[in-house]
């Protein structure tokens, strides 16, 4: 009787497990969670441009950029984060061009707003500029100095370099697009195809989605609460706050002593100035960042600090640097 008993226990319990598998973990590893699904808008514009998406080949185009962005979720809350230090200088310096806002998505696409971002092709930056394109916009690059790894100063390089292609396309689209594979290519498809829009030139696919991928950013970084993203402003990466210092080199110097005169660390000058390559710097005239407060000291320290350097040697064990503040990490690798 007893066994019995236990037989019937043992396949109730059996049962038992066998709803909870039905009910509750089945669906969320075979049939799977209910995932949000995202409808695109009606109408969308890039740089006050319509978007035909009447077109189905447009509209799938753009859908499929979206899925794979929106749900891309650690990608779209670094976006956020980053979004929040670059995005305040951006939208200041586009308003005071009379450029359309919405160029300020395309560095998020380029790079994601690594400062340190390098393609396959060697285009380096936040805004990914080509070494030739970059010297032709006035950036300098060379064994010392790359400048298309500041921000401000390759944006300033980017916008003069979109408002020309702009001038050249009359066209925003186009010259996003420009900006991407090259204002040759797409001025040669243009001739040799007949079409006067974007969506109508047969482009390579990397350009075609390059538009695509940023309307899709657009979309997710204009309304994120939308998409389920709730970022507050404590954990976003603020707006960098600096002192820009200008000064002449007669000499080559090392950055050791850059740090010394603003009261800092050789780590802190590297990372808030990103374009410097090596230990030292050559003789120039430079303008660098510095923590927030020390322009004064700079100012001050700065000469007697170079009449008693021996010619950018590297500081020994003896006369290192005490950190005096130690800064903070201000670029994005």
């Amino acid at each position: 009787m007893k066994d019995l008993f236990g037989f019937v226990v043992r396949r109730s319990r059996l049962a038992l497990c066998l709803v909870l598998i039905l009910t509750v973990i089945m669906p969320l590893t075979l049939w799977g969670t209910n995932v949000p699904l995202y409808d695109l808008p009606a109408e969308l514009q890039l740089c006050g441009e319509p978007v035909p998406l009447n077109r189905r080949d447009v509209w799938e185009m753009l859908d499929q950029s979206f899925v794979l962005s929106v749900y891309n979720t650690d990608q779209v809350i670094l976006w956020l984060k980053r979004s929040s230090r670059y995005f305040p200088y951006l939208e200041k310096r586009l308003k005071e061009r009379r450029m359309p806002d919405d160029i300020k998505y395309v560095a998020v696409v380029e790079s994601s707003f690594r400062t340190y971002a390098v393609s396959s092709a060697k285009a380096v930056g936040p805004w990914q500029f080509m070494e030739k394109t970059a010297k032709r916009y006035g950036l300098k690059v060379n064994k010392q100095i790359d400048e298309r790894l500041n921000f401000e100063k390759s944006t300033e390089a980017a916008l003069d370099y979109l408002t020309d292609l702009y001038k050249m396309f009359g066209n925003w689209t186009l010259a996003v697009a420009s900006y991407n594979c090259g204002e040759e290519r797409v001025s040669n498809n243009i001739g040799i195809q007949g079409a006067q829009s974007f969506y109508d030139v047969d482009l390579p696919l990397e350009t075609e989605r390059y538009i695509f991928r940023i309307l899709a950013v657009k979309l997710i970084l204009a309304q994120p609460e939308k998409y389920g993203y709730y970022l507050s402003r404590e954990r976003t990466y603020p707006p960098l706050d600096v002192d820009r210092v200008e000064f002449g080199l007669s000499k080559e110097v090392h950055v050791t002593l850059i740090a010394r005169a603003a009261g800092t660390t050789y780590k802190t000058i590297r990372e808030m100035n990103p374009e410097i390559k090596n230990e030292t710097l050559p003789r120039g005239h430079y303008s660098l960042s510095i923590p927030k407060g020390r322009a004064e000291q700079f100012n001050k320290n700065l000469p007697d600090l170079l009449s008693r350097d021996r010619g950018g040697e590297k500081p020994n064990n003896k006369n290192r640097l005490k950190t005096l503040s130690e800064g903070g990490v201000v670029t994005i690798r």
